[in-house]
């Protein structure tokens, strides 16, 4: 407990003096100061508790760094996590020594954790390479000439656009081509086709089709995509 005026224990007067490690015989009521006899009966004061803040810091971030450390991305903030978990394990054992060992298995538990949570670690920084090259193979299918056999074909209410895809790299793609279909009544419609295998320096043929109603139709190619993310099946 803090040196200052606290509740007085006796419950004889309204406030008591506390030096820090024992109760005095300055005691006030109503703001009114006054000076009581010597009291030995008092309860003793009630002993701090020694700090192990860092300790539990210690542990909670060791923690936190195996449970996030896989996640994409987040891997970075697991990491500096993980390290805190040692920075503030070792002042935790070094607060435990000064207090007898208190908050001492806090601390080593989190040293203990923070090797495992940086193995963790390494393995989200992989898995957040992975995500990053699956997205950007999506996103940037790579250099291509594409053509479309326009005007569009209608039969039966169903429009058609077909084409030809040539890859331009030295390397085997996969794409997805998006075309949208807008007839003359107002109605609109996307469909996506996929074309696979491409091997470099050649030229695949596609088509597209649509469902939409009027008596002619505008068929376009809107964007071009690679394979989708962590698509085994292309």
């Amino acid at each position: 407990m803090e040196p200052g005026w606290q509740i007085d224990p006796s419950g004889r007067f309204e406030f008591r003096y506390f030096n820090g490690s024992d109760w005095t015989s300055d005691v006030a009521v109503n703001g009114q100061r006054y000076v009581d006899a010597p009291v030995r009966a008092l309860p003793p004061a009630p002993a701090r508790k020694p700090p192990r803040g860092m300790a539990i810091t210690a542990f909670v971030l060791g923690l936190c760094g195996i449970v996030l450390g896989w996640v994409p991305f987040i891997f970075l903030l697991a990491t500096g996590a993980a390290i805190g978990a040692i920075v503030f394990g070792i002042l935790g054992l070094r607060s435990a020594r000064r207090h007898d060992g208190y908050g001492r298995g806090f601390a080593v538990t989190g040293l203990v954790l923070s090797p495992f949570a940086l193995a963790v670690c390494v393995g989200g920084l992989f898995i957040t390479r992975a995500v990053v090259r699956e997205f950007r193979e999506f996103m940037e299918p790579g250099p291509l000439e594409l053509t479309t056999d326009q005007p569009c074909t209608i039969t039966d209410g169903r429009a058609t656009l077909r084409g030809t895809i040539h890859n331009l790299d030295d390397q085997k793609h996969d794409y997805r081509i998006v075309v949208h279909f807008a007839g003359n009544t107002g109605d609109s419609g996307n469909n996506t086709v996929l074309v696979s295998d491409v091997a470099g320096d050649a030229t695949a043929s596609w088509s597209a089709s649509a469902v939409v109603a009027g008596s002619s139709v505008a068929c376009k190619v809107t964007d071009v995509f690679g394979p989708a993310p962590f698509d085994d099946q292309g």
